[in-house]
């Protein structure tokens, strides 16, 4: 009995290492997770978490949005938290996450006192432009998105 209970645990470990090393199943994109969100969300605790942070009058962590940049062009996988403040001081946080293809977009104003309470919105697109405003001002834009509910805009550094 306990000869066929160890062939038996020995059978099921190996079938089992065997099917997580299997290198013909498609793995996820592998993505280190965002630094957890500390309430109140304001601007020094946000870039202290390494948000690129977006206020009137600056922009703060400018690196990491040029290495993020850097990253997309190169198509290599990247990912960057960008939260910008309203006039009143809401921050609108946005979390892209680019796996070498497409960027997976998702949009957050709960925060802001004149934002949706309906939770995160998420958009997948094809790539990041600029774009230039009536008054001339350049932005970065995600380009071909899906559904372009919540557009993501950034002014070019």
């Amino acid at each position: 009995m306990r000869k066929s209970m160890l062939i038996l645990s020995l059978a099921l470990m190996l079938l089992t290492a065997c099917q997580a090393n299997d290198p013909t199943t498609d793995s996820p994109v592998i993505t280190k997770s965002f630094p957890e969100i500390i309430e109140p969300h304001n601007p020094e605790q946000a870039e202290q978490s390494g948000d690129v942070v977006v206020l009137h009058g600056g922009i703060r962590n400018e690196d990491k949005w040029d290495t993020f940049m850097k990253n997309v062009k190169k198509k290599q996988q990247d990912q960057v938290r960008v939260t910008m403040y309203t006039i009143e001081g809401g921050p609108i946080i946005q979390e892209l996450i680019y796996d070498g293809t497409a960027i997976q977009s998702t949009y957050d104003n709960s925060r802001d006192a004149y934002g949706s309470k309906q939770g995160m919105k998420t958009d997948t697109c094809k790539g990041i432009g600029t774009m230039k405003s009536e008054q001339g001002h350049i932005f970065y834009v995600l380009t071909g998105c899906e559904k372009e509910e919540n557009p993501f805009w950034l002014p070019k550094l």
